[in-house]
């Protein structure tokens, strides 16, 4: 059996599956498995999969659930083919949990407690005073970060490169009448990719609003794939607190 999948396997053995694509994310999770004695096995996807395949794929009777990740818009396209989705996850639009409880499917959002708790810590350990914050995104991550901003008093607002879509995801959200609001952002919650770009500071829409912020939080964490952080090394040239998505990440651990 190929080294990412050091777990024994037998006929009562269960799939746990998910959709980041990552080896490291297969060999962390199954030796963690072992080590807590379960008879599972996670295995996760690697490029492209529809929201309803992974979904029917998790029906299947020899898989316990699996995670969503914040790829391509999933976490919100596996809602229709749900058969319960928890109210928190209906308004933030997110999916990040799915257990499959005799083939019926339930989906959960644990984003927005891991995302509160990592930026009330990061918040405190730098020593800012936050009070307005920008999105920059509309994946799934942008209606968990909105939530969890409101709900921590912080005025935000939602902006992207494509307008037409982000307007669509405030109509979505049901935040269309909250109006957009001018900068300067003490807050950017940046909810894309982009952080593992080479060509990061040639994006200055987004470039712009980070350098003028006190604070960065990123949900991605390309290093755990040994790719290079670019928005890691910008903030830390520019003397501009970061908050990792590591730590919204653990925090989920506890829910």
């Amino acid at each position: 059996m190929s080294d990412l999948f050091k777990i024994p396997l037998n006929t009562k053995t269960k799939l746990l599956f998910s959709t980041s694509g990552s080896n490291s994310s297969i060999q962390r999770h199954n030796t963690a498995i072992q080590k807590l004695g379960f008879n599972l096995c996670y295995f996760t996807f690697s490029g492209e999969i529809s929201a309803q395949i992974y979904t029917d794929a998790i029906r299947a009777p020899f898989v316990n659930g699996g995670t969503v990740t914040a790829h391509n818009g999933l976490k919100s396209k596996v809602i229709p083919f749900l058969d319960y989705v928890e109210p928190l996850a209906k308004q933030t639009l997110a999916i990040n949990t799915i257990i499959n409880k005799d083939g019926k499917l339930y989906g959960y959002n644990t984003d927005c407690y891991g995302l509160h708790t990592a930026l009330t810590k990061g918040i405190k350990e730098s020593k800012q005073d936050v009070k307005t914050a920008i999105i920059y995104g509309n994946g799934g991550v942008s209606g968990v970060a909105f939530k969890v901003l409101q709900d921590l008093g912080i005025k935000v607002t939602i902006v992207g490169r494509n307008a037409d879509k982000v307007a669509q995801k405030r109509k979505e959200l049901g935040i269309e009448n909250i109006p957009h609001f001018e900068a300067p952002y003490d807050l950017v919650i940046d909810a894309t990719p982009i952080s593992s770009s080479p060509e990061l500071e040639q994006n200055t829409q987004f470039i712009d609003l980070v350098k003028n912020a006190k604070i960065v939080f990123c949900h991605a964490m390309p290093e755990k794939d040994n790719k290079k952080n670019y928005l890691l090394e910008y903030c830390n040239q520019n003397g501009i607190f970061y908050i990792s998505g590591e730590d919204m990440y653990i925090a989920q651990q506890d829910c």
